[in-house]
């Protein structure tokens, strides 16, 4: 009984190694195969990679301050309107990257720009009402070297002030191009002049007081006390000429002992 039942399990172990050989050598060829394909290289794939690398390279650094990621920003938004002699003070940044430096341009008269490090401010006030647009770009790098961001644009609409004292003398409207200096003065192509509150009368910083009367802008009939009325325009000036006399005066760079070249005597007015 022990032997025959030893010879069963002999034949039991025989039979399942065959079967186990025989599921291992049908096996084999899949999983040779498979193998195969794990080490196989794969050119498509690996092309892909090698072409979207440098893709994906050129990207991140193109993308650094471009309009994508960074930009110039402002809490204040894009237009602002103001009055003429109302104080200003813009202040915008960059989000997401930093900006070194920025360049600002269209800024006008009476308005100055400071920046520091990721930041700026428009500040000042401005004289003469109108329509101005501000550019704003921010670099990388100091200097305004680097990659920048688009351009940030600040549209400005300055208002005429009717309130304000400064403009109450209406011989303002008859100049161009004003530039406020301190108080009342401001600087014209006539010279530095002083604007009363009120009235025609005004004083020249070399000539004195001058009564003056315009129907145009730009162009004015002025009594001086010595000489009557003279006539000048902004096209004419420093020549003017001399009602009384019939003709022209020159008015000198250096007044402070004569105010005019006379053409028609050819000498020097006090």
């Amino acid at each position: 009984m022990v032997g025959a039942g030893a010879i069963n399990m002999k034949n039991i172990r025989l039979f399942f190694s065959v079967i186990i050989l025989f599921q291992t050598r049908s096996l084999a060829p899949k999983i040779i195969k498979f193998s195969t394909l794990l080490l196989k290289p794969v050119p498509n794939f690996v092309k892909s990679i090698h072409a979207w690398i440098p893709a994906a390279s050129g990207m991140i650094a193109t993308h650094a301050l471009s309009g994508a990621t960074t930009e110039v920003k402002s809490p204040q938004g894009t237009n602002i309107t103001i009055k003429t002699g109302e104080d200003l003070t813009y202040n915008f940044y960059t989000g997401r990257w930093t900006a070194q430096s920025f360049s600002v341009t269209g800024v006008p008269d009476g308005l100055n720009f400071s920046d520091g490090s990721d930041n700026g401010s428009i500040t000042g006030s401005i004289a003469q009402p109108g329509q101005y647009e501000i550019q704003i770009v921010g670099y990388r790098y100091a200097n305004l070297r680097g990659s920048k961001t688009p351009v940030h644009t600040l549209n400005l609409t300055v208002n005429k002030d009717t309130e304000s004292s400064e403009i109450e003398n209406p011989l303002l409207d008859k100049f161009s191009d004003l530039k406020i200096l301190t108080d009342r003065w401001q600087n014209s192509w006539l010279g530095t002049i002083y604007f009363p509150k009120d009235g025609n009368w005004i004083f020249h910083s070399q000539i004195g007081w001058l009564y003056a009367q315009s129907s145009t802008a730009d162009t004015f009939w002025f009594y001086d006390h010595d000489l009557g009325w003279i006539y000048t325009s902004k096209n004419l000036y420093p020549f003017l000429y001399r009602h009384s006399s019939n003709g022209w005066l020159y008015h000198l760079d250096n007044s402070t002992t004569h105010r005019f070249w006379d053409y028609s005597q050819e000498n020097k007015l006090e």
